[in-house]
């Protein structure tokens, strides 16, 4: 237990639920946040597609600079689709993360895959992007009921599944990145397509949503879990989604903006209505 005028937690989407849902009391039977069950749903990240193209010219000096060119024109606005994704050529790769983005059926091991690195470790260029996630009720973070961590405190389980409609969102993006890399010259390429399975690998959020009604959200505009007044979550768990783009920055501007908030409303005395 920690005694304070103001806590502001800021663990991640995975270990703040998981903290609020430990912080259970009389007043707060099923953790703090969490009188409508919705602390540790909505988890959601990126689901990430694209292709890979190789050519018969040197492409990738494996030296630098990461990502330098990338497309945001399906971000929005594809008729059918709700959302989508920026696209970009990848971060620097090192030869063992090369091995595992060759075309399917490539020998994983022996002369010919020797081969194959020789050849196009050189000669490849990788364009993807994160799809945004629509966030599913049942995709989710709990406290697991029998597995404990050093201390005897529960660990936290993650469940659920993909929306169906992120999978065909992605899988839209990953037709359009080997189109770009045919148009460019590509003398052959494979798409990296979407899978079922639990979201949230990366870039994690959503388990803590921000919202105005209490009943299906955690935090309001602040930040400010609705029923503990001077309790505030300011990490990418009150993202309902993470858009289609990395989420960093949008951490870093909502987390300047809720502190701003906080401090005003902590010198104001309004921590306490």
């Amino acid at each position: 237990m920690q005694p304070a005028e103001l806590v502001v937690v800021s663990c991640g989407a995975t270990e703040s639920a998981r903290l609020l849902l430990l912080s259970k009391s009389r007043l707060h039977p099923k953790g703090l946040g969490n009188a409508h069950d919705w602390v540790g749903r909505n988890l959601n990240g990126h689901t990430y597609t694209g292709a890979v193209g190789f050519f018969e010219q040197e492409t990738y000096d494996d030296l630098g600079p990461g990502v330098c060119i990338s497309v945001c024109d399906y971000n929005h606005g594809t008729p059918g689709l709700a959302g989508g994704g920026m696209l970009a050529n990848e971060f620097i790769r090192l030869p063992f993360q090369f091995s595992d983005d060759q075309p399917p059926g490539t020998p994983s091991w022996g002369k010919a895959h020797k081969d194959f690195m020789r050849r196009y470790y050189r000669r490849n260029i990788m364009i993807q992007g994160p799809t945004q996630d629509m966030p599913i009720w049942e995709s989710r973070v709990e406290l697991d009921p029998k597995v404990n961590d050093y201390w005897g405190i529960p660990v936290l389980r993650i469940s659920g599944d993909r929306h169906p409609h992120t999978i065909e969102i992605a899988n839209r993006q990953a037709e359009r990145a080997e189109a770009w890399l045919k148009e460019v010259g590509a003398i052959s390429s494979y798409q990296r397509r979407a899978g079922r399975g639990v979201s949230g690998h990366q870039h994690q959020s959503g388990t803590c949503r921000m919202g105005n009604d209490p009943r299906t959200s955690v935090v309001d505009a602040s930040c400010r879990v609705h029923d503990v007044p001077n309790l505030f979550v300011v990490d990418a768990s009150v993202h309902v989604t993470n858009g289609g783009f990395n989420p960093v920055l949008t951490i870093f501007a909502n987390a300047y903006r809720a502190s701003g908030l906080i401090r005003r409303a902590w010198k104001g005395g309004g921590l306490r209505g």
